[in-house]
């Protein structure tokens, strides 16, 4: 890791199982593939969706890239979702014509 810019007193600053996850990702091969792992993990869904019959399911890019899945997309906490559900909400209001931050605003007293 000292080639990537780390010294010798960063990375005693590592904690033990950040430091066991890291080692991990380098044996697996996956710290520095992340695109290569992406592109052709969609790549090969696509493919596979295309070919696939039409009463079979349809492939996932978790299914195709197995264990290397959670190191790309690490899975959303629940707090994740809800705001994404909230922005995604907040979005599709904002669309409406007419539309007004002041109404969402909470009101005092």
């Amino acid at each position: 890791m000292i080639f990537n810019g780390h010294t010798h007193d960063t990375l005693a600053q590592i904690d033990e199982v950040s430091m066991s996850q890291i080692m991990t990702m380098y044996a697996d091969g996956v710290v520095g593939n992340f695109q290569i792992l992406t592109v052709l993990g969609q790549l090969t869904a696509g493919v596979f969706n295309y070919i696939r019959p039409a009463n079979s399911p349809d492939y996932k890019l978790a299914k195709i890239l197995g264990v290397a899945y959670d190191y790309i997309i690490p899975p959303a906490s629940p707090e994740m979702k809800k705001q994404a559900a909230n922005d995604a909400l907040k979005a599709f209001m904002m669309s409406a014509p007419g539309f007004s931050e002041d109404l969402f605003k909470a009101q005092n007293g």
